[in-house]
């Protein structure tokens, strides 16, 4: 009985929240081929409510999930996914400039006072895919 409770205090309350989160723990959101990423990239609400349907989870994911009947709420979470993936990517841009910066600072302190050779930061590929860093 609790349970039952619970599910539909968050259905009714949290429904777009709770969704959101759930497809953020799921792999495919960090996958270009998965429909999540798909979902995600071209901010695709339809897309996202038919992954969240034809998933095999439990009875709590599709309670919330039927709660959802308005496109504009699916188009929400979509848009919501993108920007986190978007901050996502840039975050990890800038890891090897951190990493170039650290290695600098290293090599400075190591030469005692001589004039190291700068470090070269790695080069990013903009037409790489962010996360695996292959061409496609």
């Amino acid at each position: 009985m609790e349970f039952m409770q619970i599910s539909t205090w968050v259905t009714e309350q949290y429904a777009e929240t709770y969704l959101l989160t759930w497809l953020l723990s799921q792999g495919e959101l960090w996958w270009c081929q998965g429909e999540v990423y798909q979902a995600t990239v071209f901010t695709d609400g339809d897309r996202l409510q038919s992954f969240v349907h034809n998933s095999e989870e439990d009875e709590l994911i599709k309670q919330v999930a039927q709660k959802l009947t308005d496109k504009a709420s699916w188009d929400r979470i979509a848009t919501s996914l993108n920007r986190i993936y978007q901050i996502y990517q840039q975050e990890l841009m800038q890891i090897p400039v951190l990493r170039y910066q650290q290695e600098a600072k290293r090599e400075k302190q190591s030469e005692n006072g001589k004039n190291p050779a700068l470090l070269q930061p790695e080069f990013i590929n903009p037409y790489a895919d962010s996360l695996t860093g292959f061409n496609d």
